[in-house]
């Protein structure tokens, strides 16, 4: 097992000489690197570093100064000082400064040297550790925070509709993407949303919040069809980095449940499932947004008769591989052909759509890249 790697950077040969036969007697394991200047040793610093003995009487490099500019370049890296003299308080204002330790030079022996490399690095490491975990928890922080923005409970109080949503960040990733949906019920009937934001990370994420939260308060505010859509994407253009842009399927239904209008931008139409039979929804395909501006923005309207459901995603659930090792993506075709199949099976509502993502990372071999958001929906009948 390798044993720790040091940097020494001592100017004096005599003392360079000392710890060095002090390491080999003691400590044969430990790998010691040496330069006699500062400069010399932040030019030719060793890829890996353990621990660093650093003299403070420097010829480029005096005191504390020395100090400062090693944690600087590795400040993740222990630091032991060397200093001349116990009485003179430089030590005392090095482990102040950061270092982990304090040696005088003379009157330490190479067992106490090896002691005080050993502790440094010990203690270097378990206050990375420390640290790593802290930054964890405030990963899992974020991540609440923006699932509670990305994902909210519908607002939805008939009992002749239910809904079951469904998500799962892409596998290289830990914190959600942009992926969002939502469910209102308003006077005017029950509004549907599933949406994306292009790319990946706390940007896109919380671009993502700001668009679902600007498109709940423009349906509660009595607001439909192109006056929505233009809203949310005002608020996409003024809240924006770079050339972002998003996908919105939205379906809204009438408080009969019978009739649903239907406007998609640049997203995946969502499927209707209904007397046995899976469709894409039928709807005038418009641009993403942001490439709205000179576009007409009308929904398509259309009826649905006896009991129905309805599956709104993104599309990360349908840009797998086809098969383990494929180039052609599994695409829509495959969607709609599983979904059917499940659904004459007589599987649990609430259980297609983990069944869906299941049988899309079988065929891709693996976890999906890209994040899932689904939205399932279906009147009382349907869903029994």
């Amino acid at each position: 097992m390798r044993g720790p790697s040091l940097v020494l950077v001592e100017d004096d040969a005599g003392d360079t000489l000392l710890v060095t036969e002090m390491l080999v007697e003691v400590a044969p394991d430990m790998e010691l690197t040496c330069f006699a200047t500062l400069q010399s040793a932040l030019q030719a610093w060793p890829s890996t570093v353990d621990c660093v003995l650093l003299d403070l009487g420097l010829p480029d490099a005096f005191g504390l100064t020395a100090l400062e500019k090693v944690r600087a370049r590795v400040p993740d890296v222990p630091i032991v000082v060397l200093t001349g003299r116990f009485d003179d308080g430089i030590g005392r204002e090095a482990l102040a400064a950061g270092a982990q330790d304090f040696l005088v030079k003379g009157q330490v022996d190479g067992f106490g040297l090896e002691r005080s490399v050993r502790y440094a690095v010990e203690r270097g490491r378990a206050a990375r550790d420390r640290r790593d975990f802290m930054a964890a928890e405030l990963l899992a922080q974020e991540n609440v925070r923006l699932q509670r923005g990305l994902l909210p409970s519908p607002l939805i109080e008939t009992s002749e509709l239910s809904i079951a949503s469904f998500y799962r960040p892409g596998s290289d990733r830990a914190l959600l993407g942009g992926d969002f949906y939502d469910a209102v019920q308003t006077a005017s009937g029950v509004h549907l949303l599933i949406g994306d934001v292009c790319g990946h990370g706390p940007d896109e994420a919380a671009l993502g919040v700001a668009l679902r939260i600007a498109w709940r308060t423009l349906v509660l505010a009595g607001h439909s069809g192109e006056e929505v859509v233009r809203g949310v994407e005002k608020v996409l253009l003024a809240e924006r980095h770079d050339t972002l842009f998003a996908t919105i399927a939205m379906v809204s239904l009438d408080p009969t449940l019978t009739h649903a209008d239907v406007l998609l931008c640049g997203h995946p139409p969502p499927l209707l499932i209904q007397g046995g039979a899976v469709r894409e929804l039928e709807g005038r395909a418009l641009p993403i947004l942001t490439l709205l501006p000179s576009a007409e923005i009308e929904p398509s309207t259309l009826t649905l008769d006896g009991d129905w459901g309805l599956l709104l995603f993104t599309d990360g659930l349908v840009e797998g591989r086809a098969a383990p090792g494929a180039i052609n993506r599994s695409g829509v075709d495959e969607l709609v052909r599983q979904l059917q199949s499940l659904v004459s099976s007589g599987i649990p509502r609430v259980e297609l759509a983990p069944t869906l993502l299941a049988e899309a990372e079988r065929r891709n071999g693996g976890p999906l890249t890209d994040d899932v958001a689904v939205l399932l929906v279906g009147n009382s009948g349907w869903w029994s």
